[in-house]
């Protein structure tokens, strides 16, 4: 810090210098050049006054005076006339003899040359410029004696005064040496914990440092402390990590013992089924595979339609009775208006064990199931009705104490019922009346939210003697349609039948007198034929139509006949999907003329539920639908058993690759461009040729 601050006050002495340098040089000239001009107007007043009197010998002695007593040097004085000849001079200037230059000018100046200076000054004769008058000087000589005095006085004393400070920070640093080297001593001593310290007690750093061992003496005991509280902590890690090994080595044996008994109980359920296996009972199969079923994933739910997925379960569960019981459903007219979210397997699960437990303790009595939906409370209610012969009271108390008794594998239809019930969170209440039925009801929790209503279909023809068909099934054949047509006479109906509305057909029993004239309507009919159970086998194998058996549901019937509409005359039904009612009727228009039965829905949501109710040969998808995309359509079309061979081609005004491979990653087969022209039908109509015939 020392050497910066002398070198600072060097710059500054230096700048001193240089600075008085300049104002001595500048003072120096300002004053050569006030006498300069005070000589020039003398003179100039004078030759005035001499040209006036014709005193030019006088002015040859006044330039002689003048340059010989002058205070400065002058090394020519000369007098020029107007027209700049020359009247008197003490020396003729080599400046003159330049006429490229011009010395004269109207008012005083002065002329710095490099080494002289030449002044010239006009002479006034008559109120008009009479001559000029030159003066021709050297250049002052610079007072150096002053400045070097000066320069001795600004830089003396400084460096007077830097030695003198140089001295005393030379006795400061000798001092602080000192002082260090007893400050060095005394922290050896403190650091060798020496009782004494080879200071005065008045000293300043004696309390100082005092107070610094008291200080470190504490921060050591901290420590020591700290240490010994780590050390016990360690103490304790170390029990508790035993431990932990103790309950660690219990909790693999117990794992072990829980294996055991998971094997050993694998293996009872193993016997358990084998026993099931071998025992004789006319439902033994159908128990044995819903077994299986229900270890799987059967309480996990799904989103169902009610009525559609009644009418699927319907002919399975028809299969569990004997042939001389009927099942009657009754649907609830609301339920087709909600989407229902449950647990859809352990339901049907539940059905199965009831029906098989009915099909066994029932006897002649006739089945009901009806269905109820709450959509408010968010409840929907399943009563099976028994009317005739009632079940056992054993068999009642069972069923009602099912859902109740822990969760157990099932060996037996009540078991797997209260399992079933269990995953539904199913509340079930069982009554008994001797010789007059039972009632079972269970009321099941479920999720509501709205879905696409069912659209019957437009026009139905029925033919059925008086006596054959129920009111009720009469009822369920209209609520399957928007107009029915009944006919009770066979000649009447075998003349209005058309194929383009399907026809209903009930069968007498084979025996009637009329029995030949049914076998001609079925080898023409455009539907379906319903007979009494008992009776189906024998009408099946006299006729290629379907014969289901009685009773049937509106929602039953309306897949059966769908179906059979999608197959008549080799039309395939094609499904487009597009919000833009412009393209649906474009589509249309250009798929007039061929064999296809066009079904068309605007959301994805509508999709889905048509999907649901009815099955579809071909589906036209829009990408850019209202609610959903149609990629994600298409993935849960895909989840669906019935559309996983489907094909389904993306509908959209462009695709790029990228698009490309992610329709056909969600499961799309194909991609058509928006919009429809001759050009891209050959392509969709690719789509919707009809499966060759096995051995055609």
């Amino acid at each position: 810090m020392s050497r910066l601050s002398g070198l600072a006050i060097l710059l500054v002495l230096l700048f001193t210098s240089v600075l008085s340098f300049y104002q001595l040089h500048q003072q120096t000239r300002q004053d050569f050049s006030q006498q300069l001009a005070t000589m020039n107007q003398v003179l100039a007043k004078a030759s005035q006054l001499l040209l006036l009197d014709d005193g030019k010998q006088d002015i040859n002695t006044l330039f002689s005076s003048a340059q010989h007593y002058a205070a400065f040097p002058v090394l020519s004085i000369t007098l020029l006339d107007a027209d700049k000849l020359v009247l008197s001079s003490t020396g003729l200037s080599p400046l003159l003899q330049q006429p490229e230059s011009d010395w004269f000018a109207a008012s005083y100046q002065v002329h710095w040359l490099d080494d002289r200076i030449l002044s010239s000054q006009p002479v006034q004769l008559a109120q008009q410029v009479g001559g000029f008058l030159l003066l021709e000087v050297a250049h002052p000589p610079f007072p150096w004696q002053l400045w070097l005095w000066q320069m001795l006085i600004w830089l003396g004393l400084p460096c007077l005064l830097l030695i003198w400070l140089w001295q005393r920070a030379s006795h400061r640093r000798s001092a602080l040496e000192q002082e260090s080297k007893a400050i060095e001593q005394v922290l050896m001593h403190w650091l060798a914990n020496e009782p004494e310290l080879p200071l005065p007690e008045n000293h300043a750093l004696s309390g100082l440092l005092k107070q610094w061992k008291h200080q470190h003496q504490q921060q050591q005991a901290q420590q020591h402390q700290q240490q010994q509280a780590l050390t016990d902590q360690l103490t304790e890690l170390k029990a508790a990590h035993q431990a932990t090994l103790e309950q660690l080595h219990q909790s693999e044996q117990a794992q072990q013992r829980q294996e055991q008994a998971e094997k050993q109980c694998e293996h009872q359920r193993i016997q358990l089924l084998r026993q099931l296996v071998q025992t004789p009972t006319h439902c033994q199969p159908t128990l044995l595979q819903d077994l299986l079923l229900v270890r799987q994933e059967s309480g996990s739910e799904q989103s169902i339609e009610l009525p559609s997925w009644v009418g699927l379960q319907a002919s399975s569960w028809r299969a569990l009775l004997p042939s001389h019981q009927c099942l009657q459903l009754e649907e609830d007219s609301k339920a087709s208006e909600y989407q229902l979210t449950l647990a859809a397997e352990a339901l049907a699960l539940g059905c199965r064990a009831l029906l098989r437990l009915t099909a066994t303790y029932g006897g002649q009595s006739q089945l009901s199931m009806q269905w109820q939906l709450d959509p408010v409370d968010g409840q929907l209610v399943l009563h099976l009705l028994l009317k005739g012969q009632s079940l056992p009271a054993s068999l009642c108390q069972q069923l009602q104490q099912a859902p109740q008794q822990p969760e157990t594998d099932p060996i037996s239809d009540v078991q797997l019922f209260g399992r079933c019930c269990q995953q539904l969170q199913a509340e079930v209440e069982v009554s008994c009346l001797d010789e007059l039925g039972s009632a079972i009801q269970l009321t099941i929790p479920v999720k509501v939210s709205c879905a696409h209503p069912w659209m019957p279909l437009p026009t139905l023809q029925l033919l059925a003697l008086p006596g054959i068909l129920p009111e009720a099934q009469v009822q369920s054949i209209k609520s399957a349609c928007h107009q029915l047509l009944q006919e009770s006479r066979l000649s009447h109906f075998a003349a209005g039948q058309s194929a383009s509305c399907p026809s209903v057909l009930a069968l007498p029993e084979p025996e009637h007198p009329d029995a030949a004239l049914f076998r001609s309507l079925l080898a023409g009919l455009h539907g379906i034929a319903l007979a009494k159970a008992e009776h189906c086998a024998a009408w099946q194998a006299q006729s290629a139509t379907k014969v289901l058996p009685l009773p049937q549901s509106a929602t039953e019937l309306t897949q059966a006949l769908e179906q059979l509409g999608s197959q008549s005359m080799g039309k395939r039904h094609l499904l487009v999907v597009d919000d833009n009612e412009t393209n649906q009727a474009f589509v249309q228009a250009m798929l007039a003329s061929f064999p296809l039965h066009l079904t068309s829905a605007t959301t994805g949501q509508q999709a889905l539920n048509l999907c649901r109710q009815q099955r579809f040969d071909v589906i036209l998808m829009d990408i850019q639908l209202p609610d959903l995309s149609g990629i994600e359509v298409t993935r849960q079309l895909r989840q669906l058993p019935a559309f996983q061979q489907i094909p389904i081609l993306a509908f959209t005004a462009h695709a790029l690759p990228d698009e490309v491979a992610a329709f056909k990653a969600a499961g799309m087969d194909d991609v058509v461009i928006k919009p429809l022209d001759a050009s891209k039908l050959a392509s969709l109509m690719r789509w919707c040729q009809p499966p060759p015939v096995a051995g055609a």
